[in-house]
């Protein structure tokens, strides 16, 4: 059972919400949910001091603080619940994508795009493997943990959160083999990166999760930073 907490000022929304809640129920057998409903930042942060949540679903506008501001002490509290944002606004767009929320949907919400949020915390994706050699050892390599490919002259470095491989191979070959993920990105000729696993972006210089920066080839900062955004709800 997921324990839910939705925090939003407008009683309607939080309503919503719920029932968005109750429909996913019943077209996921097996999953269940137990939901708190909060009306103010102050009731969510107040609960908190006895009970913790999987799933957070949060207003941005709320009362004194905002959503980001909400998700920003949650997080000092419980860095393993689940954020999903609610809110009329896209102005705190990468804000959210800072935090690490799940998802950020504008409203009028589409039980949809409500659904798919959902199936990012509560449906166990199909796991994708990148088969490697490395020194004559074969190695079954899951796409997600890979953060980046970099090449080395003939050999190309797959860095994932784990370990490295130095594999012989060429940039177009590892793209077509990552294929079936969209989620990976062949910036300039040396490095593919792992949308997913981007720290934050600036006109300049990309981050990854491990810390290493790559330079933003130029003219490019604007659509990479928007697939960035795309991959991270």
């Amino acid at each position: 059972m997921y324990k839910v907490a939705i925090c939003d000022d407008e009683k309607s929304s939080a309503a919503e919400a719920e029932a968005f809640l109750g429909r996913y129920k019943r077209s996921k057998p097996g999953i269940d949910f137990k939901v708190d409903i909060f009306n103010s930042s102050i009731e969510l942060l107040g609960a908190m001091e006895k009970e913790s949540y999987d799933i957070y679903l949060l207003d941005i506008y709320i009362d004194k603080m905002n959503g980001i501001e909400i998700a920003d002490a949650i997080r000092k509290r419980d860095n393993g619940g689940e954020i999903i944002f609610m809110t009329s606004s896209n102005a705190f767009y990468k804000e959210a994508f800072r935090i690490h929320a799940v998802h950020y949907l504008e409203k009028p919400i589409l039980e949809e795009e409500f659904f798919t949020a959902m199936d990012r915390i509560c449906v166990e994706e199909e796991v994708h493997y990148l088969t490697v050699r490395d020194s004559g050892e074969v190695s079954r390599v899951s796409m997600d943990d890979i953060i980046y490919i970099q090449s080395e002259d003939h050999y190309k470095r797959i860095v994932t959160e784990g370990k490295s491989y130095l594999v012989r191979s060429t940039m177009q070959m590892l793209m077509d083999d990552l294929g079936e993920e969209a989620y990976f990105y062949l910036m300039g000729k040396n490095v593919i990166i792992n949308l997913k696993k981007v720290l934050r972006i600036t006109k300049t210089v990309l981050t990854m999760e491990d810390g290493t920066e790559f330079a933003v080839p130029r003219g490019t900062y604007r659509a990479l930073s928007d697939l960035i955004l795309q991959y991270s709800f």
